[in-house]
């Protein structure tokens, strides 16, 4: 390799690290890692191998010197050979002849043939999450002098990796939209599979109240972003504690919140429905003392729909139907020829 000074082994590690502390996306990482690398020991190639959790075949996530062809087709499976030995025992493979050991060179070689290549695991909690490889196309120039800070580079990969992942499974696993309070819309749709998949069972009623803030994008214009945020977050507040322990309430839309009454008929949730139309209506939000007023939309099973497609379905028009009747109202279709429109006070 080229020896480089001191300093500038560590301005390269500084510039990734300053990267890796701001994001929670590795990919950014996985490039300057390549970048570095190509600079550091003038490869022909470089790559960034990662083992697909969901179907365990290897792939290129990010490369120097390969085809683009070669990299999207690039798919090999967790095979016993050196690379599943390095996968497994996170031994790393050092190349200095490739004419040495032929059939190493061949099972390790990428897109073009290498004088001497390196391969060092990516590593996190004795997990090896892939590796990461680059080859010269000189023998001798990559050797094990050069594995230690080979490795380095593998490690600050796999370190970027990890977070990726750990800050997707947080999202994943938070039900908890934090703007409202109130869940997310996958968890509420969780929520709502569950309570029909009872009503079936049980015969039991249940029914979905979807509501929009009127005229939310001109009180955003008017008050700025961070009191129509506050003013959101009031409102949620104001649904929730309306709700019973067996009620659910999820973030729809960006100013829309859907709420689910168990245990309702559609006559009940349209009373529920007003009330809560009612409560905002006379009710200030923020400090700015903002007023505001919402439409609704209802809808029930099993007087409006059997299934999740057509309930959503039909609040949604229904709310659509409130809202063209002027806003600050109440609707819901009481059968298909005849609709229950209930007017503000």
């Amino acid at each position: 390799m080229i020896h480089l000074k001191h300093e500038d082994c560590l301005n390269y590690f500084s510039d990734i690290l300053k990267v890796l502390s701001s994001t929670n996306q590795h990919e950014e990482v996985f490039h300057l890692v390549v970048d570095k690398i190509v600079r550091i020991f003038k490869c022909q190639t470089c790559a960034v191998v990662i083992v697909d959790p969901a179907t365990e075949y290897l792939h290129i996530e990010n490369g120097h010197g390969l085809s683009h062809t070669f990299t999207k087709e690039f798919r090999r499976k967790l095979a016993t050979g050196s690379i599943g030995k390095l996968l497994w025992t996170a031994t790393p493979i050092v190349i200095t002849d490739s004419e040495a050991d032929p059939i190493l060179t061949h099972e390790v070689q990428l897109e073009y043939a290498f004088g001497s290549c390196l391969c060092a695991p990516i590593v996190v909690d004795h997990r090896t999450l892939g590796y990461l490889y680059a080859d010269h196309v000189q023998k001798n120039e990559l050797n094990d002098q050069d594995l230690r800070i080979f490795t380095c580079f593998a490690t600050l990969a796999a370190l970027a990796l990890n977070k990726s992942r750990l800050f997707e499974e947080n999202l994943r696993l938070d039900k908890i939209d934090h703007e409202t309070e109130v869940e997310k819309y996958g968890p509420f749709l969780e929520r709502l599979n569950t309570n029909i998949e009872r009503a079936q069972k049980f015969g039991e009623r249940f029914a979905l109240m979807l509501l929009d803030v009127d005229n939310y994008k001109h009180l955003a214009l008017t008050y700025g972003y961070e009191t129509s945020r506050m003013l959101l977050k009031e409102l949620a507040g104001v649904f929730k504690s309306q709700l019973r322990g067996i009620d659910g309430a999820g973030r729809y839309g960006f100013d829309e919140i859907i709420l689910l009454r168990a245990n309702s008929s559609l006559e009940e949730a349209v009373d529920r429905a007003n009330a809560l139309r009612t409560l905002v209506e006379n009710t200030t939000f923020t400090a700015k003392h903002i007023k505001t007023t919402v439409s609704v939309g209802v809808s029930a099973y099993p007087e409006n729909a059997e299934t999740i497609d057509d309930l959503l379905m039909t609040v949604k028009n229904a709310l659509f139907e409130a809202q063209r009747s002027g806003r600050n109202r109440v609707f819901c279709f009481h059968s298909e020829q005849f609709h229950y429109h209930v007017p503000a006070d």
